[in-house]
């Protein structure tokens, strides 16, 4: 079972990069790449009517 990485602490910021270790698995990461994408549907917001 991997870890999932919910228990961190910053480490430093370098370049505008901000580090993160893991208190549980001790790994360190980039915070972006800890950031989860927010997932979009398929569906397309309907589409509004211009007002005459």
């Amino acid at each position: 079972m991997s870890c999932e990485h919910k228990r961190t602490e910053f480490l430093m910021r370098r370049d505008g990069v901000d580090y993160l270790r893991c208190l549980e698995c001790d790994q360190v990461f980039e915070a972006e790449d800890l950031e989860q994408v927010p997932i979009y549907e398929d569906e397309e917001e309907p589409r509004r009517k211009r007002a005459s």
